[in-house]
């Protein structure tokens, strides 16, 4: 992920009036558990979607305009912050378009950017 680089010493990004807590790049391959599930930090988003699955039988959720994501393509983000318990995610499949994921909230995603540099563009980064 060339893009974290250049954020360097910044841990925080202010975007649409949250304040994200970015994950260092030397932590985005630690090991995290979610309801017994492993996995490095980067995949998270795969394990609450394991456990969403098992829990409700839902194979997809909905996006902020209600349209009807599969759990499959939300398994597949790359998580690289949070911001309380709502995991801050990249979608390989749309172009690296950055994602909001609800897990705590019945898996409901939300499209914050097209890209990630449309997201760096209007982000504020701080320590």
């Amino acid at each position: 992920m060339l893009w974290l680089a250049g954020i360097g010493k910044k841990t925080c990004a202010h975007f649409g009036g949250r304040e994200w807590e970015l994950t260092p790049r030397e932590k985005l391959l630690e090991i995290v558990n979610v309801d017994g599930n492993k996995a490095p930090y980067i995949n998270q988003a795969e394990l609450f979607v394991k456990s969403l699955v098992e829990c409700t039988g839902c194979s997809s959720t909905a996006d902020q305009d209600g349209n009807e994501i599969p759990s499959t393509r939300v398994a597949g983000f790359l998580t690289v912050g949070y911001d309380n318990e709502d995991l801050l995610c990249l979608d390989p499949s749309d172009g690296f378009s950055v994602w909001c994921f609800y897990p705590c909230d019945g898996g409901d995603i939300e499209k914050l950017a097209d890209s990630v540099d449309q997201w760096m563009n209007q982000a504020q980064l701080s320590d």
